[in-house]
């Protein structure tokens, strides 16, 4: 990853106050509450989280998002147009941040990192943002099966509650970090708040690849 702006880094940790953030469009959905206007704090990638494209790609996108929310579905359309506009000079990253009013989201994000276990995690993204009232248990292991993962093997990672710390651990880091409406994206660290327009991000990607 490319490190963050030196004259901004204080202990490795970005600040980014409300006026620097991007103001997300109303989202018209109470169970997707627009990001508040708050400080955001921007931080090196969970190592360990789901990611797309190479370590050293010069722009990384860390995304937080709700299977469940509708605006992290057009986010998730977004990064599919970042990752055909700039290849490999971009890396995704993908976290959690499940929302309380959302009651199948959490089971959602473990379904997906025990995807992320058999090697398909990406797949599992795409399946859930593509049927997001299909988020029951049922409808999880029809995906799984549908990507050809191990079901004895996916359905353990449920029924034992494998990575349920993991997803914890995502939220209480969002939490930290100012995190709480959704999607929330942090481009090189600077932090875009909402589904916003491809070209919101398409001019801060050409800013840092042109640095």
């Amino acid at each position: 990853m490319k490190p963050l702006r030196s004259a901004h880094v204080a202990a490795g940790l970005l600040l980014l106050s409300s006026s620097a953030a991007l103001a997300a469009e109303p989202t018209g959905d109470p169970t997707c509450p627009k990001p508040p206007e708050r400080k955001f704090i921007a931080a090196t990638p969970r190592a360990e989280a789901p990611t797309l494209g190479p370590r050293d790609a010069r722009v990384t996108v860390e995304v937080w998002s709700d299977f469940q929310c509708p605006f992290c579905a057009r986010g998730a359309t977004l990064l599919t147009s970042l990752r055909e506009r700039y290849g490999d000079q971009v890396r995704i990253v993908f976290r959690h941040q499940p929302l309380p009013a959302h009651r199948d989201a959490r089971l959602a994000a473990a379904a997906s990192m025990a995807a992320s276990e058999q090697g398909r995690f990406w797949q599992m993204h795409d399946l859930l943002f593509a049927s997001p009232g299909a988020l029951d248990r049922a409808s999880l292991e029809k995906h799984a099966r549908t990507l050809g993962l191990d079901l004895p093997r996916f359905r353990r990672a449920l029924d034992t509650g494998a990575w349920d710390a993991y997803v914890e651990a995502d939220v209480v880091e969002a939490q930290r970090r100012g995190v709480v409406g959704t999607p929330v994206f942090f481009v090189n660290g600077a932090a875009v708040m909402g589904a916003q327009p491809l070209e919101t991000f398409t001019q801060l990607i050409d800013a840092e690849l042109a640095r």
